[in-house]
């Protein structure tokens, strides 16, 4: 079946490394802008590997101030953020520059529906969480005990055929989901439903 035939796309970043690629804030907004340029209307930051809760949230700041009036913006810290405490700091600061999204947080793994259901109590920018789970009973039991905004499908893990249920039962549930990867078999599903960004 087919619900559209074009497709939102984002520009999502390599994480930030320390050799002059996107090694500062700056650089990361410049990128930003260079994708701008290019026709990407959303834009994801992988930040830094090791975690610096500062340094992340200033780049949050940083690229809001340079395109969050013309771009989407998420960020995905995958896991690296050291404790709750980290991912809350980062979290208010992607409430105050309106992100789209704040995906995989901190070191628990992405697993925690207790956590993650803690940390959406104290912040505004929804949660994509369960990047890291298998199956479609562990994705759903995220979505109803509050632990997630969005809701993460990878084909590549769970198959055309789970990622598929997967949707069906996000849309049930009135929430959308988000696929991992760029691939062929991620672009028809995603053309096939309508509940994803």
């Amino acid at each position: 079946g087919g619900f559209r035939e074009r497709l939102p796309t984002y520009a999502s970043t390599f994480h930030g490394d320390r050799n002059g690629g996107l090694s500062t804030k700056e650089a990361f907004a410049d990128y930003a802008e260079y994708c701008y340029g290019l026709g990407f209307r959303a834009f994801k930051i992988h930040g830094w590997s090791d975690g610096n809760r500062r340094e992340e949230a200033a780049n949050v700041l940083h690229v809001a101030s340079k395109v969050g009036d013309r771009m989407d913006l998420m960020l995905d810290p995958a896991c690296e953020l050291k404790s709750f405490g980290d991912a809350l700091y980062v979290g208010r600061a992607c409430d105050e520059a309106n992100f789209f999204w704040y995906e995989d947080p901190y070191r628990d793994g992405g697993y925690s529906c207790h956590a993650h259901r803690k940390l959406r109590q104290l912040i505004k920018t929804p949660l994509l969480q369960t990047e890291h789970v298998r199956s479609l009973e562990p994705h759903i039991d995220f979505a109803i005990a509050d632990a997630t905004d969005y809701v993460r499908g990878d084909v590549g893990y769970d198959g055309i055929t789970g990622v598929m249920k997967l949707a069906h039962a996000c849309e049930a549930l009135g929430i959308d989901i988000e696929f991992h990867g760029p691939g062929p078999a991620q672009r028809q599903c995603m053309a096939a439903i309508r509940n994803t960004n």
